[in-house]
């Protein structure tokens, strides 16, 4: 942003011959300056200078560049906070506003009684409470994401013992480890990091998880030593839930693909919402059978995974993805896969049966051609 000609038209020093000229957008400066500007000019003293402003925003940016702007973390601040208050632009603006790290989480608590609730992601649900407490006011919200919302206020705002914040210091992150350290480990606290409906009573659960991870074949489990593995799954096990979701979000490709089977669907969901989550671990996760089906149906339902055709095509094969999840993608499968999932036993019989209708469907019409 350039701070001398925004600076100094905060601090009112400049004359009304170049706030007009800003106005008409004239000054050579970029695309995200000159909009911070326009947007500051909205208020100038001047009616003319406000109506020329208001005026060459209309003209000079459209929609799509002003979803570029919104979404850079170099945008100012003020251009953020002006596109999170109404008349609201269209859902891209507002969700990549929203998706911007460094929007005001004041501006998205505004936004989050107001637009699709499952814009908002966890990561900005644990730092603001102000932002939940606006989102369970939403009238759009699903019973799902009702239903999560509430888990999340029990998990992370209520029970005041289990609570850790996302912005923990460098100290109080020591702390936490000497004492995770100098405490003796529970056992059964394994069972809380695979999500598995076959755990049987004293089964090894550090050992179910690493069978599970090379069964999926990611190899970097492969490539890493066997003290090395079991590290990374000791670690996670001693972990509380705040912390587990901390990981989720913020941690490696290793201790992703742990954490998508953890059976607290608060933790497998964050892993969704990980800013380093990676194309080939989408398409990896919606084939797995040992995940909840909360997991399947949020990879089912956000519109950047679906972008995906291999990702589409492997939740309506795979046996545990609710219903309600798979039955709407059959639209969007190719006829030669429609073809192969009428003879997929492996499937419900009734996304089986209703494949067949779709192909015979398809069929017709391209013979009628």
């Amino acid at each position: 942003m350039s701070v001398g000609v925004l600076g100094r038209l905060k601090a009112g020093q400049v004359p009304l011959a170049v706030r007009q000229s800003a106005a008409r957008g004239v000054l050579p400066v970029g695309q995200e300056e000159l909009l911070g500007i326009l947007i500051f000019l909205q208020s100038d003293p001047d009616p003319q200078v406000r109506k020329t402003a208001s005026e060459t925003l209309r003209e000079e940016f459209n929609e799509d560049l002003i979803k570029r702007i919104v979404a850079s973390d170099t945008t100012p601040v003020e251009v953020l906070e002006f596109f999170g208050r109404p008349p609201f632009h269209s859902r891209a603006v507002l969700e990549a506003l929203i998706q911007n790290k460094i929007t005001p989480d004041s501006t998205i608590a505004l936004l989050a009684d107001k637009v699709d609730a499952d814009l908002i992601n966890i990561m900005r649900l644990l730092r603001s409470p102000f932002i939940l407490e606006s989102l369970e006011r939403n009238r759009l919200a699903t019973p799902d994401i009702t239903r999560r919302l509430g888990e999340i206020r029990e998990e992370f705002f209520e029970k005041r013992n289990t609570f850790i914040p996302v912005h923990r210091t460098a100290a109080e992150s020591r702390e936490m480890a000497q004492m995770r350290e100098d405490q003796e480990v529970d056992e059964e606290s394994t069972a809380l990091m695979v999500y598995s409906e076959e755990i049987k009573e004293g089964e090894d659960v550090t050992a179910l998880t690493h069978q599970s991870l090379a069964d999926d074949g990611f190899e970097e489990f492969d490539s890493m030593g066997g003290q090395e593995r079991l590290s990374t799954i000791q670690r996670i096990a001693r972990m509380t839930v705040a912390e587990r979701v901390q990981t989720a979000l913020k941690g490696a490709r290793e201790e992703r693909v742990i954490l998508i089977r953890d059976a607290n669907r608060l933790v497998a969901s964050a892993v969704l919402d990980s800013p380093k989550l990676t194309d080939s671990e989408v398409d990896a996760f919606s084939l797995m059978k040992n995940v909840s089906e909360e997991v399947l149906r949020v990879l089912g339902t956000k519109r950047e995974f679906m972008k995906n055709y291999s990702v589409i095509h492997n939740l309506v094969k795979n046996s545990r993805t609710p219903i309600g999840t798979s039955l709407p993608l059959l639209n969007r499968i190719l006829t030669t896969d429609l073809k192969a999932l009428t003879r997929n036993k492996n499937i419900p019989e009734v996304l089986r049966k209703s494949a067949q209708r779709h192909f015979e469907l398809r069929t017709m019409v391209k013979q009628s051609k």
